[in-house]
């Protein structure tokens, strides 16, 4: 009586969403998830074609598999198989693949796995693909099936508040599967209306739409950790693709912020690190993530998906750069996904016209790099600079943040490991400002962190008044930091951060960061700090995976193959210490907080504090670092160039100069070599 209940409550909300929307069409026939009854003849091409390997592969998975006793290893393998079968079964009309689907399909539902969202998707998929070859009473009993499933999942959350809760982002795309699927079938109409509805209203709706949707920026960017990416790019953007297969609306267009992501990941991926099944590509860890790298198989059928309704050469050539490089694995029970995202005739378009540099302003985030070598071999120097004027779950305290590598090797990292965003470590260090590569000021008495450690940072996302909606995120009171300028030319790029609301406790008036990245490979980074005391002490941080050496006024890393110089120039008086090793590799304040779980050697041990050694209320730094291979024995020559309202530096040849104070300059006249 419960379950009836309810389906009249749902079909109740449902007229009233239905009366005042009506915004879409849902095609009729099947199948209609993922591609159409008219799609077939051109997959079935495929398979016999240029994807003839990865059919044969599920093919012979399907096969090999024709036999396994029920149960399955898990919940989560009745997808798999559901969908294999299914999908063998449209591309050869042989009915045994049907038939085992069936059984499966059956053996599945009694055993309590409803409202689980591998099962719900499964038994959606099945029912649309092997539609034809159900009885009419069939498709009504496994229909309710899924209607009673996906209805499990509704009510396990509240989805009338959705915002910054990634899992429901994910988990989203399951409306439309089912809501697809049963919709016009005569099981339930109404309610498998109302989970399109639900669907369509979360996603492109004017009230509900997620704020971690729209924190992929229109210009395609990202920042809130790579485990999340994958439920941007693989959850959400496979709910746009069956949405636009299934009904008349053209969801990519709608969602037009998955358009430029292609672009976003051709500047964030950087080179393979390892061989064998080991090998991964390298990212830059924003936020929340795990370790600098990305996850290539999710990738890799985002950007297929992405190339294809696009139309996109640059997300093909980048798909295809990663297969040549001998990642993004797909399991072979899931492969029709590549046959069904893949166009192979679009052609390639590599990115060698693209600029070196490139600034994703809706975001605030800046990529450097030399070139687009991928390979394991690469030498190609990469940086990438951080100032995110949106505020958000998953994000870290790390405004006016940089992350240097030189291929694989990762000279300046963002360290630590996301450790379930509760542990000590987590609250304590790896969302902190003192685990990445920007700035401290540290007033004893500031309360602003209690009752965690007092880092001197910037005011840690545990401890944010979270926006509920994108549009909230990125005004004032959450904006906690902004790139100001960016400019680029053929010898060098440049960008500024503004940080300064990033900090709390009333501690800091100023502080701006402008980096400057020069075609020989080398950054000056000159930094700006003004508190509201000089009693406050000021550290200049960067983060190292091995020891660096301290020479004077320089410093060492040398990682793999690559080494990378820096030299202090500002403060003319200064401290540097490092800080690391065994049982400090995660020191705050003298107290070590490692995560709870095992950590590789990317989280780091190491970091580098330059601090004035005279007590200002403003400091300048400046620094310069030079990255080269393992076997340069020194830097190059730099000296330092000071005038009444420049200062900067002169190394190889090239002279930069920054205002001494945060105003902008419309023009300086110098005199360099008697010109």
């Amino acid at each position: 009586m419960k379950g009836i209940a309810l389906i009249g409550l749902v079909a109740m909300l449902t007229m009233i969403l239905v009366s005042s929307t009506a915004a879409y069409q849902v095609a009729s026939g099947h199948p209609r998830l993922f591609f159409l009854a008219e799609d077939l003849p051109a997959l079935r091409s495929k398979c016999t074609g240029m994807l003839s390997s990865d059919y044969q592969d599920v093919k012979n998975w399907c096969d090999s598999n024709a036999n396994a006793p029920l149960p399955l290893a898990s919940s989560d393998s009745y997808e798999d198989h559901l969908t294999a079968y299914s999908f063998v079964w449209l591309m050869s009309q042989n009915s045994s693949y049907a038939a085992r689907a069936k059984t499966i399909a059956q053996y599945a539902m009694g055993q309590g796995y409803s409202g689980q969202g591998t099962y719900t998707r499964g038994m959606a998929l099945f029912f649309d693909w092997c539609y034809d070859y159900l009885t009419p009473s069939e498709r009504l009993t496994f229909g309710n099936a899924v209607l009673s499933s996906c209805m499990d999942l509704y009510q396990s959350e509240n989805w009338t508040f959705m915002s910054n809760y990634h899992s429901k982002l994910s988990r989203l795309k399951e409306f439309a599967y089912v809501g697809l699927a049963l919709h016009g079938e005569g099981v339930d109409n109404s309610t498998a209306t109302f989970f399109c509805d639900l669907f369509e209203e979360h996603t492109f709706g004017p009230q509900h739409t997620l704020a971690c949707v729209d924190e992929i920026a229109g210009d395609g960017a990202y920042f809130q950790g790579s485990y999340t990416t994958s439920s941007l790019a693989g959850g959400f953007r496979e709910g746009c693709w069956i949405w636009d297969v299934a009904t008349d609306q053209d969801a990519f267009a709608l969602s037009g912020n998955l358009q430029n992501m292609a672009k976003y990941y051709l500047y964030e991926v950087f080179a393979k690190t390892g061989s064998g099944s080991g090998a991964f590509m390298r990212g830059s860890k924003q936020g929340d993530s795990d370790s600098h790298t990305v996850a290539a198989a999710s990738l890799r059928l985002a950007l297929y998906s992405l190339a294809n309704k696009y139309r996109d050469g640059q997300a093909q050539w980048l798909a295809r750069e990663i297969e040549a490089q001998g990642l993004g694995y797909i399991n072979r029970y899931d492969r029709w996904r590549l046959i069904v995202y893949q166009d192979p005739s679009l052609g390639e378009q590599p990115p060698t016209g693209m600029p070196n540099s490139w600034w994703f302003e809706e975001i605030g985030t800046v990529y450097f790099r030399s070139g687009w070598d991928l390979s394991e071999y690469s030498t190609d120097v990469y940086g990438v600079f951080r100032c995110e004027q949106l505020n958000a779950g998953h994000t870290n305290a790390h405004q006016n943040h940089f992350l240097i590598a030189r291929g694989s090797d990762l000279l300046a990292i963002d360290s630590g490991v996301y450790d379930g965003g509760v542990s000590s470590h987590h609250l304590n260090y790896f969302e902190r400002t003192i685990a990445h590569n920007t700035i401290t000021v540290r007033n004893p008495s500031e309360t602003t962190f209690s009752p965690y450690t007092n880092d001197g940072g910037q005011i840690p996302p545990s401890k944010n008044q979270l926006p509920t909606y994108y549009g909230e995120a990125s005004v004032p009171p959450y904006t906690r930091g902004e790139v100001v300028a960016f400019d680029r030319a053929e010898q060098f790029s440049y960008a500024k951060g503004d940080a300064t609301e990033a900090y709390g406790g009333g501690k800091l008036d100023l502080f701006t960061r402008e980096i400057v990245y020069l075609a020989t490979d080398t950054f000056v980074v000159f930094d700006r700090v003004r508190a509201t005391s000089s009693s406050y002490t000021k550290k200049w941080l960067l983060h190292t995976i091995e020891e660096p050496t301290i020479s004077g006024d320089t410093f060492v890393v040398t990682e793999g193959g690559s080494k990378m110089f820096v030299k202090s120039l500002l403060p003319a008086q200064r401290q540097m210490v490092k800080v690391g090793g065994p049982g400090h590799e995660f020191d705050v304040n003298g107290t070590n907080y490692p995560p709870s779980q095992s950590w590789t050697r990317d989280m780091g041990a190491w970091r580098v504090e330059v601090s004035p050694a005279v007590a200002a209320q403003e400091d300048l730094f400046l620094h310069v670092l030079y990255v080269t291979s393992a076997s340069t024995s020194a830097m190059p020559e730099v000296s330092l160039v000071e005038a009444d309202e420049m200062i900067g530096v002169e190394v190889e040849g090239n002279v930069v100069l920054f205002n001494r104070s945060a105003d902008a300059v419309d023009s300086v006249t110098y005199e360099y070599g008697g010109n």
